[in-house]
């Protein structure tokens, strides 16, 4: 149980068992020591099985995702689940604007403005935009 160490059941104890029978403290001791040395190992070899994993399932997530990338002076619609997430009802509509691009702030991240030129003061996701088309 620990170490790598397997318990003895009671009954083994009393009884002989091959277990018991070929059990030597010496080869044992030196298979624990053993196992100690080789613990570093261990934990590095699962810490990149661990990181591999993560990166299989960040890259299977983000197939599921669609690119989107807009220009300065595009319009696009904002999403209204993001603006007002408790005032979402089932007959309000799902998407407000038009909005124009001002700037692109970081890949996917942009500021707006309303088409007469008002500042919207938040930037926004591309996930949280669509494209709009006249």
């Amino acid at each position: 149980m620990a170490y790598g160490t397997e318990a003895l059941v009671p009954v083994e104890v009393g009884l002989e068992s091959y277990r018991t029978e070929v059990y030597n403290m010496e080869t044992n001791n030196f298979g624990l020591r053993a196992n100690v040395d080789l613990l570093e190992e261990e934990r590095e070899a699962a810490h990149q099985k661990n990181m591999k994993y993560l990166l299989k399932t960040a890259q299977h997530n983000d197939s599921n995702i669609k690119k989107r990338s807009f220009g300065v002076g595009d319009l696009v619609l904002r999403e209204m689940v993001a603006l007002i997430p408790t005032k979402q009802g089932k007959l309000q509509p799902n998407w407000e604007g038009p909005y124009k691009v001002t700037e692109v702030v970081h890949p996917g991240t942009y500021k707006l403005e309303t088409l007469s030129g008002e500042a919207i003061k938040n930037t926004w996701h591309a996930s949280r935009l669509r494209k709009f088309y006249q």
